[in-house]
């Protein structure tokens, strides 16, 4: 996959990320937020409808007190006025106020006269309210009628329920003694319930018995509003008292959920915006990054492609851009001609004298870069010897000791300063004497390391037993880091028996690779970690019979963009003041030049595995070649 598929992927999946954590936000936050302010506005019209529906029977008790202030009642209910009835309580009369039931009581809550109508026909009707002889004492207008207060309240009949109230009878003046209690009731049908919604701006329904709660509920839990949401409306139910207290009339509103629509297509518009500008971000930034760096990268990627496959070591990128890829292009540019350069040097000397006469060759080029090294170090004893420090001690030494002449302490001060300056300039001076000598001295350990390799041979073959070198080679380890590991010889080990094995490279290789497996040991404190190590013999591709060690581990493990550089020399992902990453640069070294390979695995929960492949039956030319 290129980078710039790479790039864009990232930059969809951030935005794809960011979207969906911005649509849960709204799904999980704002919008049920919208729905608890819907359900709060729909809990505000139900108590609309409690307040019409006690407007309504303070309306009618306001009705009962004016017909119990009535002079003709008063003298009806003291036996002067026997017409009354007949004159006033006529069907159209009662039809007119909308009353269902009308009663007129005496002092002791008997009735004097009671009639009971049809809510639709307005036929006479039969109640069981107006049943006996008046209201027993255990009714709950009983004492009020008694009394002759005003009382009101929700009574459930058998006709539906009815708002019911009573007045005391007074003389006309609003005087007494009262003369019993004038009881009124209207029923709450289909089309009160209607009139009673239409003041409070809702749809009402009135319905009896009320729905049963859960049996645990309590009395003030069956009197507070219940909102049961649908898909398209949220329903509000209310338990009313009647006037025995208890829970026997439910209202029922029903209320369009628009304010969770509009919040829904808020966020649909809000989440179609942000989709719209991440998909214009998203472009912009994938043409910016195409632009400005991917093409330029790929350029590079390209030139560097050809200059490796290739052998034209002419071509040049000449990128004249002034930020980061274009001095990354410059210095490649640099790094060819100096490549070009050492081929060209390299070519020079391959024509120089044979096998034979390397070891001449090599002293001549040592006393060649002897000659400038001494003159090096001759520049720089005169320079230093040049350098005025004992004439700035002796200026030191008499300023410290003070002189009164204020002229001489001047010119001893601007003698300091110029020697100084000129101190400083010896010193620079001799800092690149010492780069020189630096650059020879390299030259010549560079002639010394070419002389010993070529001086170099074999390594030392022993017969030794498998369990016994990988033993010795874990007791190199230092005993505080071997005592983080359990390590755990596979039976295989064992059973490899005697090997033919250079034993000192291989022990230093179990060590090495051991004592990383301690070090990557993930448990705090005195966790321990454990590493199994096992063996196998087979034969290879090309017929060589290879030894094959395995060492596992159960430590961090190797991150995938560092399992290419594991035996990479000076890489490590420890403190550099412990670790200088060369111990596995120098095994996969020695395991090459034995003729083998070493190989690095991780898996993705943890664990590293480290590979070495050694030859068992080599040739020494084998060796020497590898």
């Amino acid at each position: 996959m290129s980078l710039y598929s790479k790039v864009v992927l990232l930059l969809c999946a951030l935005f794809a990320t960011y979207g969906a954590v911005d649509y849960a936000v709204q799904r999980e936050v704002i919008l049920p937020s919208f729905e608890t302010l819907e359900a709060d506005l729909a809990r505000t019209a139900m108590d609309r409808v409690r307040r019409a529906i006690e407007s309504e029977l303070d309306q009618l008790q306001t009705f009962s007190a004016d017909w119990g202030n009535w002079l003709e009642t008063y003298q009806y209910m003291a036996g002067e006025n026997p017409a009354f009835i007949e004159e006033n309580m006529t069907p159209v009369t009662l039809e007119d106020a909308g009353l269902d039931v009308v009663a007129y009581l005496d002092n002791d809550a008997r009735f004097v006269w009671r009639k009971g109508l049809d809510p639709a026909t307005h036929a006479d009707l039969d109640y069981a309210m107006l049943h006996g002889d008046g209201l027993g004492p255990s009714h709950p207008f009983f004492d009020a009628v008694r009394k002759g207060e005003l009382a009101k309240g929700i009574v459930v009949t058998e006709h539906g329920p009815a708002m019911i109230v009573t007045a005391p009878v007074l003389d006309g003046g609003g005087n007494g003694p009262h003369r019993g209690s004038v009881l009124l009731a209207r029923v709450i049908t289909p089309e009160v319930a209607a009139r009673i919604g239409e003041q409070a701006q809702v749809n009402l329904k009135v319905i009896t018995p009320p729905l049963a709660l859960a049996p645990d509920a309590g009395h003030a839990s069956l009197l507070e509003p219940r909102v049961v949401t649908h898909e398209l409306t949220n329903q509000v139910f209310l338990n009313l008292e009647d006037i025995f207290a208890r829970p026997s009339v439910m209202l029922r509103i029903e209320s369009p959920r628009a304010v969770s629509a509009q919040g829904r297509d808020a966020i649909g518009y809000a989440l179609l915006s942000l989709f719209i500008a991440g998909v214009i971000v998203l472009i912009v930034l994938a043409i910016a990054l195409r632009r400005m760096v991917l093409r330029p990268v790929s350029r590079l990627t390209q030139h560097a492609v050809e200059i490796g496959e290739g052998d034209d070591l002419s071509k040049r990128m000449n990128v004249r851009r002034q930020d980061e890829i274009g001095i990354l292009a410059r210095e490649f540019d640099r790094m060819v001609d100096k490549l070009a350069d050492a081929r060209r040097r390299l070519v020079d000397q391959s024509y120089e004298a044979g096998a034979a006469h390397v070891s001449s060759g090599v002293l001549h080029n040592i006393g060649n870069a002897m000659t400038p090294l001494a003159v090096s170090v001759a520049t720089l004893q005169q320079r230093l010897r040049a350098a005025p420090s004992g004439e700035i001690e002796m200026v030191i030494a008499e300023i410290e000791a003070g002189t009164s002449d204020p002229a001489r302490r001047a010119d001893l001060e601007l003698f300091l300063r110029l020697a100084g300056r000129e101190l400083a300039q010896v010193v620079g001076r001799a800092g690149d004497d010492l780069a020189a000598i630096e650059r020879q001295t390299e030259v010549i350990q560079a002639t010394l390391a070419q002389q010993l390799q070529a001086s170099r041979r074999g390594p030392v073959v022993e017969n030794v037993a498998l369990a016994a070198l990988i033993e010795q080679g874990v007791e190199m380890v230092p005993p505080k880091l071997r005592q983080r590991l359990s390590i755990e010889l596979d039976e295989s080990v064992h059973q490899a028996g005697v090997l033919s094995l250079p034993r000192i490279t291989m022990q230093q290789v179990v060590q090495n690779v051991v004592q990383n497996a301690a070090e990557a040991v993930r448990g705090p404190g005195d966790g321990r970690g454990r590493l199994a190590i096992s063996s196998a013999v087979a034969f290879a591709a090309d017929g060589r019979e290879m030894l094959t060690l395995r060492f596992s581990d159960d430590g961090a493990g190797i991150a995938p963009d560092d399992l290419p550089r594991v035996f990479e020399k000076g890489f490590s992902t420890k403190s550099r003041d412990t670790n200088h990453g060369i111990g596995l640069h120098w095994c996969a070294n020695a395991v090459n030049a034995l003729g083998g390979h070493m190989r690095a695995e991780s898996g993705a929960a943890g664990g590293a595995t480290f590979l070495v492949a050694l030859p068992l039956r080599q040739t020494g030319h084998a060796a020497e070649a590898a």
